[in-house]
């Protein structure tokens, strides 16, 4: 009877890793599809530039809701510890990684940082959220939201860690701090992958026709990219309202030979559960900490 009742303890927990998605990348899996292609590839080409300067890995994910990709009747906390450490963020041994999931429908960020950062950690982890990500997510700005995220992790999290220096919570904060660090040469490539954008919700955007916010956007890979050329692909957008329709080209950046991956959806194997690492991942592990945000 004991072994019936722990089997069936146990079973839940097994699903929940086995629906986690594969990453679709090494830095962004806009799962929600609320990234423009510009604005994806400006975020991950920050991240990338982070990963070279300093060697910590930023992963970034968007989901309409966690309960889609294994995250039922969890809280946001413990799904992005289970998925960092399913991907394994960042390199193992060190454990310096950070992902950053954004939830459109759920209405939470969290920054998840991996097991080498220090208590404090959580707490200016908390004020990046509090002033970099939410303004811009209440305004449902949330490409501009995650790119300034992912800059405030940067400066906020990752240079101090690494230079080894103690911090406090505020260190570097200012009360008013609207962010101005970011640079006109990250707003204004912000600003390029935004056009059109701002009208974003839940991963649909507003019809240019009938003006309501039912333009669903599928995109179609032509042609993948790989580590030495471009992709490409059609984007198509659809009014589920007036029935108006759009087709655009884009172009996927060059990616990295490690960010290729196989999965790319909703209850796509993890790879070898929580426990595991993934692709172009170096086995990071996360024991819990960072922060949360809801708008």
């Amino acid at each position: 009877m004991l072994r019936v009742l722990l089997l069936g303890l146990f079973l839940p927990c097994v699903a929940v890793a086995q629906e986690l998605p594969q990453p679709l990348t090494d830095t962004v899996s806009d799962f929600a599809g609320i990234l423009t292609p510009a604005a994806e590839a400006d975020i991950a080409g920050l991240i990338e530039r982070t990963r070279d300067e300093t060697g910590v890995h930023v992963a970034v994910a968007t989901m309409e809701r966690i309960a889609d990709y294994g995250g039922g009747g969890g809280t946001i906390t413990s799904y992005a510890r289970a998925l960092f450490n399913a991907w394994g963020i960042g390199a193992a041994g060190r454990n310096d990684g950070i992902l950053i999931l954004v939830a459109v429908e759920d209405r939470e960020a969290r920054i998840a940082l991996g097991s080498a950062y220090d208590a404090v950690y959580d707490g200016r982890a908390q004020r990046v959220i509090d002033t970099a990500m939410l303004p811009e997510f209440r305004e449902d700005r949330f490409a501009k939201g995650i790119l300034d995220g992912v800059q405030a992790t940067r400066e906020r999290l990752v240079e101090p860690f690494i230079a080894g220096n103690p911090v406090t919570v505020d260190d570097g904060f200012a009360q008013d701090d609207t962010w101005t660090f970011l640079g006109l040469g990250a707003v204004a490539a912000a600003a390029a992958g935004l056009f059109g954008l701002r009208s974003y919700r839940n991963g649909r955007r507003r019809c240019p026709k009938c003006r309501n916010l039912t333009l669903k956007r599928v995109r179609d890979i032509a042609k993948e990219a790989t580590a030495t050329s471009e992709g490409t692909g059609i984007e198509h957008l659809t009014c589920t309202s007036c029935g108006h329709t759009e087709r655009h080209p884009f172009i996927i950046p060059v990616r990295r030979e490690s960010s290729r991956f196989s999965g790319r959806g909703p209850g796509g194997s993890s790879g070898g559960g929580a426990g595991g690492s993934s692709g172009g991942f170096g086995g990071g592990r996360s024991s819990g900490g960072g922060a949360t945000g809801k708008w």
